[in-house]
């Protein structure tokens, strides 16, 4: 799957879809896709090219935004993305139960899309790394696959990264540095708590600053692991835990 963000518009009116889609394009998003009803939009969720959706709650067809918005929760495990003319309070109350990371009015503007799309992401962000949402309740989410991925910022814009291309990761003060291929990323976690997140068969903390992937792992010293050409230090106390994390001849 690319980097690039992907999302889908699940929109009925062809004025309306024309002006998202612009306007996603213009700030570095990718469509997967764009329905007219649920029947269209989990065609294009099946195809498992889309990370965040924005739903009209009254497209057409029997199965509204919200039917559409439970799936998505239940099935597809992304951020989804309300879009509707419709403020009133009870509308605004069955759109809440359905736990989306954003509520967009229509008619909304560039920046309005814009910024609902970068708090949703950051929220998921968050849901992924068991923090408080700012939704209806905290959610606590099981520690990642290998297959899943995570959403980074970087700048302006949020990356896709697999949790298999994660080579390591370091402790800074209150922030860790996340090492994929030759780039670096800085987030606000700390180490044990970024740890429980990750897929507990691939990573392992081998030391008081560093977790490793263990499918990264090139070289094993007396005292340092070896990845990419960067030595990492494992202590003592954690020597015989990572011996059992790899086959030796």
């Amino acid at each position: 799957m690319s980097e690039t963000i992907s999302v889908l518009i699940v929109e009925d009116e062809f004025l309306t879809v024309d002006a998202i889609k612009d306007n996603l394009e213009d700030v570095g998003y990718r469509i997967s896709g764009i329905a007219r009803d649920a029947k269209e939009a989990l065609s294009i969720l099946d195809e498992g090219e889309t990370d965040i959706a924005i739903l009209d709650m009254n497209i057409q067809g029997a199965r509204d935004g919200i039917w559409l918005a439970k799936r998505i929760k239940e099935s597809y495990k992304i951020p989804f993305i309300f879009l509707t003319a419709y403020s009133d309070k009870k509308t605004v109350k069955s759109a809440v139960e359905t736990q989306p990371f954003g509520y967009l009015i229509k008619p909304f503007k560039k920046m309005d899309l814009f910024t609902s799309i970068e708090v949703a992401l950051r929220n998921f962000v968050d849901f992924q790394f068991n923090t408080e949402l700012d939704i209806q309740s905290t959610i606590k989410e099981k520690p990642l696959a290998i297959e899943d991925y995570i959403f980074i910022k970087e700048k302006n814009i949020y990356k896709k990264i697999a949790m298999k291309d994660i080579l390591y990761i370091k402790s800074e003060l209150k922030y860790i540095e996340v090492y994929v291929g030759t780039k670096k990323y800085l987030l606000r976690y700390g180490l044990s708590e970024f740890l429980k997140t990750l897929p507990e068969n691939h990573f392992i903390q081998v030391h008081r600053s560093y977790i490793v992937n263990k499918n990264a792992v090139d070289q094993i010293g007396i005292n340092y692991l070896v990845i990419k050409e960067n030595e990492i230090p494992f202590s003592n106390q954690r020597k015989e835990e990572i011996i059992k994390m790899f086959h030796f001849l």
